[in-house]
This record gives structure tokens, C-alpha cells and sequence, in this order.
């Protein structure tokens, strides 16, 4: 289990070598990291990296059959309506702009968020996210978007306003050991507790 910093790719891009990958090739050395999952790049929390094939095939089975349990925290600009519930809206991609993701209702990818309200204060608002579907950008485009919350995550500088990082953050993650069958638990506490100090650090 990592606590992957905002900023920092899960995988080498194009033109960054930095990365959790190459981070750990370097600590493991002769083992090859499996990374199971991705977090953006401005996305900050717990990512799970498995030492071996067999664990990297049965936790990825996990993820794919959604018995993996996955919360985000969120700050949004601005106060969702209501105190939670679920956003059903499917995604395409932006085939003119990419990599900004599209709500379609023809042709777009079944999409499903459930999210609850932890509090509000000066015009932002802490949420908690469940995505019940692992599309690109999901959690963004039902921030953001005017049939889901209608308040951008702060810091989303596709679908929002930049700031000094993208304040969302995976939290929480729980799943079953590929060995001993254990249920496990992660948690990792995100570093935007004080709603006030949104965007100034």
C-alpha cells in the first residue's frame, strides 16, 4: 500500500520519468512493482502495488468485480444539493479535447457515484466519495457538472478553476488479501482538513 503525494504519476508518462513505478523499481530492485490501480496525477492517497502475479491477478479481479470498497474526501467550490446520494451520469471521452471526459447519454460509459455531505463553510464543501464505477475522471465530471453536484472539485483546472493542487484525495480502500483471505483496511487522512485554508497552501 502507497500513499501517493498530488503531483506525482502513478506510472511514467510520456516525457516524466518520476513515478511510483520508478520510485519503487529503485527500493525493490530486482522485483518488479505491479501497480493494480491508478491515481491521476494530481490525485493524492492510497494506491495498492502488488510484489507478485499472483497477487497483482487476484486483487485486480477485486477491482473488477467491484468488491473493493473505495472513498475519496473532496473540496468543492461550492454547496452540492442535498446531504448525499448518487450521480448516475455514463462518460465518453472528448474525442476533440482531450483528456476531458464528456456526459452522454448515447454512447457514454455506465457512470455511478455515491456521496455524502461532511460539511460546508465559506462556500465550500467537504464531501466524501463512493465510485461505484471506475471511469476517467468520474469523480471530476459528476463534481462538476450541472446533473450531478454542480460544484468542481477545487483545484480541477479541466473542468473548474486551478489552485494550488487538485483537492481530492483517496482515503480509504479495503480488500481482501490474496493469501490469508483477510478482509484489510487502509485509511490515509487527507492534507486539506481546514476547508478555510482551501487553495493557500
Amino acid at each position: 500500500m502507497i500513499d501517493k503525494p498530488a503531483g506525482l504519476l502513478s506510472v511514467p508518462g510520456i516525457h516524466i520519468e518520476d513515478s511510483v513505478y520508478s520510485r519503487l523499481k529503485t527500493r525493490w530492485l530486482n522485483r518488479e512493482p505491479l501497480i493494480i490501480h491508478r491515481l491521476d496525477m494530481a490525485t493524492s492517497g492510497l494506491l495498492v502495488v502488488a510484489r507478485t502475479k499472483e497477487a497483482h491477478r487476484h486483487i485486480q479481479r477485486q477491482f473488477l468485480k467491484r468488491t473493493v470498497v473505495k472513498r475519496y474526501t473532496a473540496l468543492l467550490a461550492g454547496e452540492p444539493p442535498g446531504a448525499g446520494g448518487e450521480i448516475h451520469l455514463p462518460l465518453r471521452g472528448d474525442f476533440d479535447d482531450r483528456p476531458r471526459q464528456l456526459v452522454c447519454f448515447e454512447h457514454g460509459k455506465k457512470a455511478v457515484t455515491r456521496w455524502e455531505l461532511i460539511s460546508t463553510q465559506n462556500g465550500l464543501s467537504k464531501v466524501h466519495f463512493y465510485p461505484l464505477t471506475g471511469r476517467t475522471h468520474q469523480l471530476r465530471m459528476h463534481a462538476a457538472h450541472q446533473l450531478g453536484l454542480n460544484a468542481p472539485i477545487v483545484g480541477d483546472d479541466l473542468y473548474g478553476t486551478a489552485a494550488d493542487r487538485l483537492y481530492l484525495h483517496a482515503a480509504y480502500l479495503e480488500f481482501t488479501h490474496p493469501v490469508t483471505r483477510e478482509r484489510l483496511r487502509f485509511e490515509s487522512e487527507e492534507a486539506f482538513n481546514d476547508i478555510s485554508a482551501a487553495g493557500t497552501s
